[in-house]
């Protein structure tokens, strides 16, 4: 069927009629053109761009040509439609009526049913129509999302101290007023950055769909500065969450921002078509998505409010990244950072430096056999366990529950009464700011000379590491350091004879070792108060002899192979020390 003037005016007083809205056009003035009939078409707009709000005009269309009615989509560079055709082509894989047809420009369906003469036309358009608008319908209804803005919050208290450390949700920093600083490098993370935080966004999103369960996403850095924010740390991360909410319906202060480098326009147009693609393959529900991610992710955000931007760069070093929560080491650098005066900025960057230095050197150092950094060693298996059996508490501990940061935490104070007289014992009141890392410093020096002396390194190298008998290893040594601290090497070899009898006795006693009653026997036998009373290490050593000496004998053939085990280990001990330990009464001593 020739398509003519006549039913052009037919087809477009059809169109108007059923689809007000709808355009109609065509591609030829008058019936006299010498136009050939494969080329004549009549072209009518699809309900796509009023549920879009996109208009996409002639390159979306429904066609009748070739005495076919199509559906066409012509020269689009869009994700966002490639999607929505997928999805179409899904619809219809099992449908016989529809033909679909792929070229380098244009992705075309075809009803199968040749046009007979014009009245035929309008119906084969009218069944086309309703069957593809429908499906436009129900893709829209399952993958949209209302647009909503996320809007700076002027009334969000403004910092109070030089530092403040918060953990908030990713909606509470949006709220803020964000910038990206001149000073900051370019936005430039790369498609494997932008496809593994969205692979975690997912998986997080999945394995919690029902549950409010919070994703720690890392450290942000913000300096107050001139009614602002400026992201010190963190900009990659922001700026991508910005264009994957943006995907899914959500504004944020960020994307607002006037970006003068064209590298990073390209890094950001690129990244934009990578999240309009991921969402489109794998996100069934953008909504839901989007709420776990307005809700769920959570920032450990550190806000500075010093004017020294080289003071802020070293209150945290950019380890911190993707998915990884602060630990208490840092947690603690910034609650002590707090107590020092704004005005001692030079105080402030030492004692900043110089943790920095001890966690990377700690971290470094770490072998096949010593997998605890030196750090963690002396101020949580050593010194956070003698300051608890201080107070004869067991020191029981969780998989994160802060007790190290809790620990050495600021102990209160009376402003009226400046504090005087610390001495830097493991177990006096932990006072805020510059004597906190002192206090580290003391510590760990006296942990490097420790490790070195002989009776630890008996003890380090003859106890095992496995199960249970580490637990006792880590009890003897942390006792010894805090002997040492207060002696030296004076009777050391004598003093970790004896501390290890203790131990011993405590296995021999328990069939099955747990590592909470261990804890609890050891601070309630008060070796460790022995230890802090005395004023010469003959007085402990006299204290525990006689402790011991009353201890009932056990013989081989009672014992446990795990107990003989460790038996023998301490008569290793005692044969490497023999020749400096000074007492008799302990030399001769049987275990």
């Amino acid at each position: 069927m020739i398509i003519k003037t006549s039913i052009y005016k037919k087809v477009e007083s059809f169109v108007k009629r059923q689809w007000s809205q709808k355009k109609v056009w065509s591609n030829y003035e008058n019936d006299s053109s010498r136009m050939h009939i494969e080329n004549r078409w009549i072209k009518v707009s699809t309900s796509i761009d009023s549920m879009e709000n996109v208009h996409y005009d002639a390159d979306i269309h429904y066609e009748i040509i070739n005495n076919h009615v199509e559906l066409h989509f012509e020269e689009i560079n869009d994700n966002k439609i490639q999607i929505l055709i997928d999805y179409l082509q899904e619809q219809t894989e099992t449908d016989n009526q529809y033909i679909w047809k792929n070229s380098y420009w244009k992705t075309s369906c075809k009803y199968v049913e040749k046009i007979i003469e014009w009245e035929d036309m309008l119906d084969k358009l009218k069944k086309v129509v309703e069957y593809f608008d429908n499906l436009f319908v129900n893709y829209h209804e399952k993958h949209k999302t209302d647009n909503i803005s996320i809007p700076i919050d002027g009334n969000i208290p403004l910092p109070e101290h030089s530092i403040d450390l918060f953990t908030l949700k990713l909606e509470d920093i949006y709220k803020r007023n964000l910038t990206i600083p001149d000073y900051q490098r370019i936005y430039c993370w790369d498609e494997k950055n932008v496809k593994c935080l969205l692979d975690d966004l997912l998986a997080h999103a999945e394995r919690y769909s029902d549950q409010p369960i919070p994703y720690r996403l890392g450290t942000i850095i913000l300096h107050w500065h001139d009614q602002s924010y400026n992201i010190i740390d963190g900009q990659q991360r922001l700026v991508t969450l910005s264009l994957i909410l943006h995907e899914l319906g959500v504004e944020t202060c960020l994307l607002d921002q006037e970006i003068r480098s064209s590298e990073a326009r390209n890094y950001i147009g690129y990244n934009k078509f990578l999240v309009g693609d991921y969402i489109g393959k794998h996100i069934s529900n953008p909504e839901l998505f989007r709420t776990n991610l307005l809700n769920n992710i959570e920032f450990s955000v550190l806000i500075l409010k010093s004017a020294s931007i080289d003071l802020a760069y070293t209150f945290f070093s950019n380890e911190n990244s993707r998915g990884v929560a602060l630990s208490d080491y840092d947690l603690l650098k910034a609650h002590h950072l707090r107590f020092i005066p704004e005005t001692y900025e030079q105080q402030s960057r030492k004692a900043a430096d110089t943790w920095n230095r001890m966690i990377k050197r700690g971290k470094n150092n770490l072998t096949k056999d010593e997998t605890i950094p030196d750090y963690e060693r002396t101020l949580d298996t050593y010194i956070y366990h003698l300051r608890q059996w201080m107070q004869m508490a067991d020191g029981k501990t969780a998989e994160n529950d802060r007790h190290v940061k809790h620990e050495y935490e600021a102990a209160p104070i009376m402003d009226d009464v400046p504090p005087f007289g610390e001495q830097f014992f493991f177990n006096e009141p932990i006072q805020g700011g510059t004597h906190f890392f002192s206090f580290v410093e003391i510590h760990l020096a006296k942990y490097h000379r420790f490790i070195q002396t002989k009776a630890y390194l008996s003890i380090h190298n003859k106890l095992g590491s496995n199960g249970s008998i580490l637990w006792y290893k880590n009890i003897i040594e942390a006792l010894l350091f805090a002997y040492y601290e207060k002696f030296e090497e004076h009777c050391l070899a004598d003093a970790s004879i004896l501390i290890a009898r203790v131990l011993l006795q405590n296995r021999y006693n328990t069939d099955r070792a747990q590592r909470h009653s261990i804890y609890k026997a050891i601070s309630e036998s008060g070796i460790v108060l022995m230890i802090n009373k005395a004023t010469s290490p003959t007085f402990f050593l006299a204290e525990l002899y006689n402790i011991i000496r009353d201890y009932p004998q056990k013989y081989l053939q009672e014992m446990k192979p795990i107990q003989r085990a460790m038996r023998s280990s301490v008569l290793a001990i005692k044969k490497d020390l023999n020749d400096i330990i000074h007492v008799e009464l302990i030399k001769n001593m049987k275990v």
